[in-house]
């Protein structure tokens, strides 16, 4: 089927802009909240009180740079004509060699064009997509058809975002709820079901699945998964529009592979 090439990639890339968003607004709001409380106890404090608080704080500064080193140490992985490995989130997987992918280069150069379309005029949206890119590795996508083609078929795509207790992000059902939140929120024209668990590649992940109507009168069916792995919520997106690319997102699926 052809639709609009913004409806194209706007489907293909909904998860990584909304996702991100959604979890983007909550951390902001958290730099704010932190913001307001030193500047409180500092205004309320004399000078010896304040070196005790400093002593006091000692020990979660020195927390803090190893969540920087941490970091430093995530890899995007390896994609390959047919596959993909990611050592740091211990997981790899299969997908047909013909179909196209992209590396995080090429990944990072789509989001940041569907994210004018998403966002729109709404200067709020524009700042939480701008938070979530500093924080999200875009790690795969893979697809049957040219993303920039404006034919939709199956796709397989994996993200993962930095995220931290103070977001309230302790699962993958957390995350998703904050992105269905957003959507909802948002109005956009999707229909939801009700969020559960499946076992992939050994792991478990809590899925949401969304379909909607790109316009022709066929439905594109999107299943996000999502579970916590080494403080960075790692998301799964499927794509599909029949029967038949479900098939070939299947077996995708049943190649995944968690160490």
């Amino acid at each position: 089927m052809t639709i609009p090439k913004k409806a194209s990639l706007f489907a293909m890339l909904i998860m990584i802009m909304l996702v991100a968003a959604a979890c983007g607004d909550k951390a902001d709001n958290t730099a704010e909240t932190e913001e307001t409380t030193p500047t409180e106890t500092t205004t309320g404090t004399d000078s010896e009180p304040a070196t005790t608080e400093e002593t006091e704080n000692t020990e979660p500064a020195s927390e803090e740079p190893k969540e920087t080193d941490n970091s430093q140490d995530v890899e995007l992985g390896t994609t390959e004509k047919g596959s993909y490995t990611n050592d740091y989130f211990g997981v790899s997987l299969k997908f047909p060699e013909a179909w196209e992918f992209q590396d995080a280069a090429g990944m990072n150069e789509l989001t940041s064009a569907s994210s004018e379309a998403i966002a729109g005029d709404d200067e709020t949206k524009k700042k939480q997509i701008e938070l979530s890119q500093t924080k999200t590795l875009n790690l795969l996508m893979a697809s049957k058809y040219p993303l920039d083609g404006g034919q939709v078929g199956p796709s397989a795509m994996a993200i993962a975002e930095k995220v931290s207790l103070l977001q309230g992000i302790r699962t993958g059902k957390d995350y998703l709820e904050a992105t269905k939140k957003f959507m909802v929120d948002s109005q956009f024209p999707y229909d939801y079901k009700e969020m559960t668990t499946e076992t992939i590649g050994g792991k478990e992940m809590d899925l949401m699945q969304i379909t909607m109507d790109p316009g022709d009168g066929s439905t594109v069916t999107q299943d996000y998964y999502s579970t916590i792995i080494e403080g960075y919520a790692f998301n799964f997106i499927f794509t599909y529009v029949d029967d038949k690319t479900k098939a070939e997102i299947d077996t995708i699926k049943k190649s995944v592979q968690f160490k």
